[in-house]
């Protein structure tokens, strides 16, 4: 029996790895219905692959105008009146489906099993279902299914410990052309339906690419240490530091292989940063995603991630609030 169930993971995960390769590989375009928080919105979905080289078109049909245009790694969001808005990372809607290699695989078996989920239509289209279930509760899970004939994936749901359905992504419409043109790229904003607030935020978020680190110290995995407790699987897998006249900003980008959270761990050194022994704790919560912060001193900490609740807050309540991570080094871009 152990072997069996050994070579029906081995199965299912070979499936994956190729479900995420056709996700990139294949020439694909539909309607792409998002569903999750008491929000419903629908897109229209272009992808190309060609010589080499990843297109992706992705277009609004329901709430605010917005087209997000992909090409390899380079994401462009389009806002209305031209604002725009490019950053090497995804955007909204977000990807249909991570990365997923056998290496990752072997990562990521510590805390996730893989599960057979049979067969279902999905856009009219023969699927078969894999499961990426949590072994514990303090991460998410994930059920797939994939278009039989070309493998590419036609459904996601991002599934909570216990069960319920947080939010879903899934094709109504798709179909798989032998090629697409040039033209289908094409971007196509009105104008008219621009909105100052959006435009501002997105100035913002520009900005904040464009700052370049000031310094960055030690390892990823020394940066772990700076947690006295970590949720199973976790660890840092990125860590960086800016200055500012404020005080200083370190972000730690925490990973347990599919799952992502972002640690800021702010040292206010303006006149007006208070240096009292206070802590105020705080958690919000909008879908999947889970935020939580709290003051001690003049250290601000905020975890932020698609995780469960008390993961998040372990994570920010056991990090040490004690730190100087610029000192002579620090200045001002």
């Amino acid at each position: 029996m152990l072997a069996s169930g050994a070579r029906a993971g081995d199965e299912a995960g070979d499936w994956l790895v190729k479900m995420s390769q056709a996700a990139r590989m294949a020439n694909y375009e539909g309607v792409l219905v998002y569903r999750g928080d008491d929000i419903l919105e629908t897109f229209r979905v272009t992808h190309r692959f060609e010589d080499g080289s990843e297109r992706e078109r992705v277009q609004s049909m329901t709430g605010e105008v917005r087209e997000v245009l992909k090409q390899n790694n380079k994401v462009t969001c389009l806002l209305p009146k031209d604002q725009r808005l490019t950053a090497n990372r995804p955007t909204t809607p977000k990807s249909l489906f991570k990365p997923l290699s056998q290496e990752r695989l072997k990562q990521i078996a510590g805390v996730y099993e893989l599960k057979e989920l049979g067969k279902a239509r999905v856009a009219g289209r023969n699927c078969r279902g894999i499961a990426i279930a949590p072994r514990d509760e303090f991460r998410y899970g994930y059920e797939l299914w994939a278009d039989s004939e070309s493998r590419v994936p036609l459904k996601l749901s991002l599934v909570a410990p216990d069960g319920r359905l947080l939010e879903q992504m899934f094709f109504t419409e798709v179909r798989f052309p032998a090629s697409i043109p040039e033209s289908a790229f094409a971007q196509d904003v009105p104008a008219d339906q621009a909105r100052q607030s959006t435009a501002a935020a997105a100035d913002a978020i520009a900005q904040a690419h464009e700052r370049e680190p000031v310094a960055e110290e030690t390892t990823a995995e020394a940066a772990s240490a700076q947690f006295s407790k970590l949720p199973p699987g976790f660890r840092v897998v990125r860590r960086e530091i800016r200055a500012s006249p404020a005080g200083v900003r370190e972000h730690l980008l925490l990973s347990d292989g599919l799952s992502a959270i972002s640690v800021y761990r702010v040292l206010r050194t303006a006149p007006e940063a208070t240096t009292t022994a206070s802590a105020d704790h705080r958690i919000d919560q909008m879908g999947p995603l889970n935020a939580y912060s709290r003051s001690v001193g003049q250290v601000q900490i905020t975890v932020v991630g698609e995780a469960p609740r008390r993961t998040i807050k372990m994570i920010g309540d056991n990090i040490d609030t004690a730190f100087a991570p610029l000192t002579a080094q620090a200045s001002t871009p």
